[in-house]
């Protein structure tokens, strides 16, 4: 299976089959599509991905996240998040799990005692959000600002069936 493609837009041509399609019967259909013209291809389409989706920016307007870098160079470092009470996550990787009770609801009183990491990875549960710190030998919690650089290089094609990119 190691360097099969993906169809991508450049399908194999067919004939009328069970499960298939014919292709010339889908030239006839669609003459003016950029497929069949040559005009899109499994190149210009990777190209336009690479130029589009890999790099560059995004800007929503300020609706959510205002301008984003999408090539991860702007990736958060985990070491760097202020961990806390009053509204602040109890580890990089997991909110403060303390409750003041006297407002259970307010954030910011909600008091530093349940930032500790020890008291909060003892209350995790299940994973999702309270995932093991790096160093535990988690891979979900690795540090995205050192993930992000092997991930910004990887390229349709890259990857490989049954082989994950080694981010870790």
């Amino acid at each position: 299976m190691a360097g099969r493609r993906q169809i991508m837009v450049e399908p194999p041509v067919r004939t009328e089959g069970l499960g298939s399609c014919d292709t010339a019967v889908l030239r006839a259909i669609y003459p003016a599509s950029p497929v069949y013209s040559g005009e899109l291809t499994d190149d210009s389409a990777t190209a336009q991905y690479t130029d589009v989706v890999l790099s560059g920016e995004i800007n929503d307007g300020g609706h959510t996240f205002g301008t984003v870098k999408i090539d991860y160079q702007d990736a958060p470092d985990l070491n760097e998040v202020e961990i806390g009470g009053g509204g602040k996550p109890g580890t990089p990787y997991s909110p403060n799990v303390a409750v003041n009770p006297d407002e259970p609801h307010n954030p910011a009183g909600i008091p530093a005692a349940g930032a500790d990491p020890e008291i909060t990875s003892k209350q995790r549960g299940g994973g999702g959000a309270f995932q093991t710190p790096p160093g535990t030998g988690s891979e979900l919690a690795a540090n995205p600002k050192n993930t992000s650089a092997v991930v910004s290089t990887l390229r349709i094609g890259s990857l490989r069936l049954g082989r994950g990119s080694s981010v870790g």
